[in-house]
């Protein structure tokens, strides 16, 4: 899990920020399920008409209306009739006419009322943006360019821009050649997927940590260096940005994209290695101010685990991962700073211990 970040937004109803929407559709939902259960659950049969013996015959007082019951035989020594139990041959007919209309008519309106509720704020989902300074647009317009720089990267598709497709191909490529003819307990990562820092929840992320001059940021799993050029540029006055990215070839088209960031820019590295190595860990974050990482689908507790040799009074900043442990104190939790959707919830921590 050492070059991906924040790329996927979830949306469900209670995702929705405007709380009088979501107690609206909470209750609209809440009334679609129990009118629903009425409209649709089958007649009330008596106990004594649910009674099977070995032979498939049942004895009693007439059958529900679902079920059926024809004379078999008619025993010379008994005054009661005993039936055999079959089914109609028309179930579906059968269901239909159990329908209570009054029931499916509600029904019909709670969904009618959710529908339109969910109509009404479509606009607003996605809509709105990131409130950012002028200074962070700039940084974060400068990288957004050096990334997707030609014509042809800007394009959009269902998947984003060309330019990021065709980096997570390589990325892709990268990792199948570092898979390649190892067995699986060789292989230190299995996943190492591909995605890609929404660059003003960079922004925002990092606001909150209120970084200050001359401080060292680094980044676990920096991929092609996205992020980590952001940071760089959202705040130029850092004394060094460091990207430790597990894939090699990444590593390189990371150092290829720093000189095409324009503007001032804090001083840049990018290292190969595996994060959770003492010697990785002991060279890197053991002075390291700021450690920022997208653990989305880092194997658990490993971050916790590289992050040992950080001293007391740093800055951890993560993206869907809670740390574990007595060391680190909870300072901020950050979400969609538009308030329409969660897309993704980042953590502030700071090293007490």
């Amino acid at each position: 899990p050492h070059c991906y970040s924040i790329d996927t937004a979830f949306l469900h109803p209670f995702s929705i920020a405007d709380s009088s929407a979501r107690r609206q559709l909470a209750m609209y939902l809440l009334a679609f399920l129990l009118i629903s259960a009425h409209a649709f659950s089958p007649p009330h049969i008596p106990a004594q008409h649910n009674r099977f013996l070995a032979t498939g015959l049942a004895t009693g007082p007439p059958a529900p209306p679902l079920l059926q019951l024809r004379p078999l035989l008619t025993p010379l020594s008994s005054p009661r009739f005993t039936t055999a139990l079959r089914y109609t041959n028309d179930p579906v007919g059968d269901i239909i006419a159990e329908i209570n209309p009054a029931a499916l008519a509600a029904t019909l309106v709670a969904i009618a009322a959710i529908g339109f509720s969910f109509v009404q704020l479509l606009p607003s989902i996605g809509a709105a943006a990131f409130e950012l300074t002028e200074a962070e647009e700039a940084a974060t317009s400068a990288v957004a360019s050096a990334y997707d720089n030609a014509a042809w990267e800007q394009e959009i598709t269902e998947e984003g821009s060309k330019g990021y497709v065709n980096r997570r191909r390589l990325a892709n490529e990268a990792k199948l050649a570092y898979q390649e003819g190892k067995m699986d307990r060789e292989v230190r990562d299995k996943s190492l997927r591909y995605s890609e820092t929404n660059l003003d929840f960079m922004a925002v992320l990092l606001r909150s940590v209120d970084p200050s001059p001359r401080q060292t940021l680094v980044t676990l799993g920096s991929g092609t260096g996205r992020s980590t050029l952001a940071a760089a540029a959202l705040y130029p006055s850092l004394s060094k940005c460091v990207g430790i990215e597990f894939l090699p070839e990444l590593v390189k088209l990371s150092n290829g994209y720093r000189g095409k960031v324009k503007g001032r820019k804090a001083s840049s590295e990018f290292v190969a290695g595996d994060f959770t190595d003492d010697a990785i860990s002991s060279r890197f974050l053991s002075n390291a101010d700021i450690v920022f990482a997208t653990a989305t689908f880092f194997n658990r507790g490993e971050l916790e685990a590289s992050l040992d040799s950080l001293k007391v009074g740093a800055k951890v900043v993560t993206v869907d991962e809670r740390l574990r442990g007595k060391r680190f104190k909870f300072v901020d939790e950050v979400n969609d700073a538009a308030g329409d959707l969660q897309l993704n919830t980042g953590y502030v921590y700071e090293v007490v211990a």
